[in-house]
């Protein structure tokens, strides 16, 4: 109701300005929803990135080892950065080590490495920070605890420095307005200004800037410096202040005015007030949809924590993909013949080592495009987009060949040799998964009778 009150109040005023001052208003307003874009996509996105992540059952279980397995989590890293097109690292309490999507590896030890040794001692479970002084970057931080809120380590994201000086530049020519990223230190970590930029040698902190020294000491002490008006002998500028809770951070806005009647100097400082309450609305509408789509994306990226296989939401998704791109499509059920008898006579732990080598055979035979999950206990399920019937049912033979000729070697037992049954549908135009899975069941089902260790085929209707 206050933002209505608000909102009402502002645009009540807005309509009052004369002709000039509302076309003034309207360059204005144009220039704010870039200043927006470039928040949500520079920084809002790859720190909400990391935060997913942080919670994948997957990262926490590899960093909750007792012994932590690097190249489990060389490999977890590497597979985040390309999938995100982002610089991952992972940094791990228990094995005191930092592990880069490069494949190197950085022993976290206190006195050198200072900046680990120093968040984790935050109560803030996200960081931002400048770091790497050859090569400036600006890391996301954001700290990992297992299910008891035991502190596991980080998981992190850097951006070079140069990609947020190349979207200011664009930014600046286009409207003349400069940005400065302050942290809760009061150093400035970004700008559009590249003389105010950490260089590797120093840092600048905000009350060194001229604009704030121009400031009253009352001033100063404002919690918001929205809509001051700063003159220094070289410009004047109106301040406006955007505080970004998530990274404890300011953005300050720094709007040059010219020379100009003192109403229209007002009317402007309203028009911008109101502006900016717009971009506030629209910022926390944002972020509602940004986490929406987060929660639909770790969905997406949920894997088997037994096969590292992806689950049957990841297969619905690619489904939907392939419905919205008028495509073909095969589907291939399979289920490993036998399971509950290796189960009953060699236990679970060889059922399971089963079911992790099956999933490796089974993916060896797929091509890149193919989408193949878990489907629940021993059956998997196997989306083949814009793949006619003969090529899935050469795949699937292909692979029920090379199972039946795998032999799963057993620690003080002989080689356990093993099978599998395969079920084949094909759909012209793809339009219901659920459907697809029905037949190849059907079909699935067929194998199983006709002996197993065999692939059987039903046309969709």
């Amino acid at each position: 109701m206050l933002f209505v009150m608000a909102i009402a109040v502002a645009i009540s005023g807005y309509l009052t300005l004369s002709d000039s001052v509302e076309e003034q208003s309207r360059l204005q307003q144009q220039s704010m929803s870039p200043a927006f874009d470039l928040v949500t996509q520079e920084l809002v996105k790859p720190l909400h990135t990391a935060q997913i992540l942080a919670n994948t059952q997957t990262l926490r279980r590899l960093m909750n080892a007792q012994t932590i397995d690097d190249k489990a989590l060389l490999d977890l890293v590497k597979r985040m950065s390309m999938d995100y097109n982002m610089d991952f690292f992972v940094a791990s309490e228990n094995s005191r080590k930092q592990y880069n999507a490069n494949g190197s590896t950085l022993d976290l030890k206190e006195g050198e490495v200072e900046w680990y040794f120093r968040i984790k001692e935050q109560t803030h479970n996200v960081a931002a920070a400048l770091g790497n002084r050859q090569d400036i970057h600006i890391y996301f931080d954001v700290k990992v605890f297992n299910d008891q809120g035991a502190f596991l380590g980080f998981i992190g994201v850097g951006k070079r420095l140069k990609t947020f000086l190349d979207a200011f530049d664009s930014y600046k020519d286009a409207f003349g307005y400069d940005f400065v990223f302050v942290d809760n230190n009061q150093d400035v970590v970004l700008a559009s200004d590249p003389n105010l930029l950490a260089d590797g040698k120093r840092i600048l902190s905000v009350e060194q800037l001229s604009w704030f020294q121009a400031l009253t000491a009352e001033q100063k002490l404002l919690p918001s410096l929205n809509n001051i008006i700063v003159k220094t002998p070289d410009y004047i500028n109106l301040i406006a202040q955007i505080d970004l809770k998530a990274l404890h951070w300011k953005l300050y806005l720094l709007t040059p005015l010219s020379s100009r009647k003192s109403a229209s100097t007002d009317a402007y400082t309203s028009h911008t007030s109101f502006v900016l309450l717009i971009i506030f609305v629209v910022f926390v509408t944002a972020h509602v949809i940004i986490r929406f789509f987060e929660r639909e994306s770790a969905k997406k990226h949920q894997l088997d924590p037994l096969t590292q296989l992806h689950n049957r939401e990841y297969v619905q998704w690619r489904f939907d993909k392939t419905v919205r791109a008028n495509q073909e499509a095969s589907l291939i059920m399979v289920d490993v013949d036998n399971f509950k008898r290796i189960n009953d006579s060699r236990g679970h732990n060889v059922g399971d080592k089963v079911l992790v080598e099956f999933a490796v055979l089974l993916q060896s035979e797929l091509r890149e495009h193919d989408a193949i999950a878990r489907w629940g206990g021993e059956e998997f399920v196997i989306l083949l987009p814009a793949t006619k019937l003969e090529t899935a049912q050469a795949i699937a033979q292909r692979t029920c060949t090379l199972i039946a000729a795998h032999q799963i070697t057993l620690q003080d037992e002989a080689d356990l040799a093993i099978s599998a049954s395969f079920g084949v549908t094909y759909a012209v135009k793809a339009r219901s998964l659920e459907r697809m899975v029905k037949v190849a069941d059907d079909a699935l089902y067929e194998a199983k009778h006709a002996g197993k260790n065999c692939v059987r085929v039903h046309k969709m209707n």
